[in-house]
């Protein structure tokens, strides 16, 4: 059953004393939305450090090419971080701290999946969805990596189906959101501002 978002907060809070060492924003197969260049701008205003990388995109959204541009920020990336994840990005960050053995403190997915579907029309994202998949073994070893985890989803994804998103957080054992109306939060959907998603990670702190 899906919680609501200040629910999800309060379960989710931080133990007194706790600071948050950065937030990382992993964008997902058609690049960075505005969705996270509000967030990076409203978390900074805070004085919470953003790591935003820019991966390739489309055709060049390879797990190799991704992992080379996140190597880059391994020294940024500990037990005190919170990582948000777009789409394809939730397979890849659990692909790849579990490949690297890599812990964080709190994982916040944004419509995340963990199996394949197929996208009519959308050939490379189906190739792209396939490769990152990421295995029952790999799932097992990021929820040990992680200490909290939440994934937020909506009602009206025109991208992944509705049941590959209400499947996902029990797969991964994290507190599921749903939020109605708010699509694939990409660029597609138009989604400029998440208010729930904001006040979740300052709950953190």
């Amino acid at each position: 059953m899906a919680v609501s978002p200040v629910a999800a907060e309060e379960a989710g809070a931080a133990a007194p004393g706790k600071i948050m060492k950065n937030v990382i924003l992993i964008h997902g197969f058609n690049g960075i939305p505005k969705l996270y260049e509000w967030l990076k701008s409203e978390l900074e205003t805070r004085g919470i450090e953003v790591i935003l990388p820019s991966f390739p995109s489309g055709e060049n959204t390879t797990y190799e090419n991704w992992a080379k541009v996140l190597d880059e920020y391994t020294s940024s990336i500990s037990d005190d971080s919170l990582v948000v994840c777009h789409s394809v990005g939730n397979e890849f960050i659990i692909k790849y701290l579990a490949k690297n053995h890599q812990e964080v403190n709190t994982y916040i997915g944004l419509a995340g999946f963990a199996e394949v579907f197929k996208s009519e029309g959308r050939d490379v994202l189906n190739a792209v969805v396939e490769e990152f998949l990421v295995s029952d073994e790999e799932k097992q070893l990021f929820i040990k990596l992680s200490k909290a985890r939440y994934a937020i989803y909506s009602d009206d994804d025109h991208i992944v189906p509705f049941e590959v998103l209400a499947a996902f957080p029990e797969e991964i054992n994290a507190k599921p959101i749903l939020i109605p109306n708010i699509g694939h939060m990409g660029h597609k959907s138009g989604l400029e501002k998440l208010p729930a998603l904001l006040d979740l990670i300052l709950a953190q702190k």
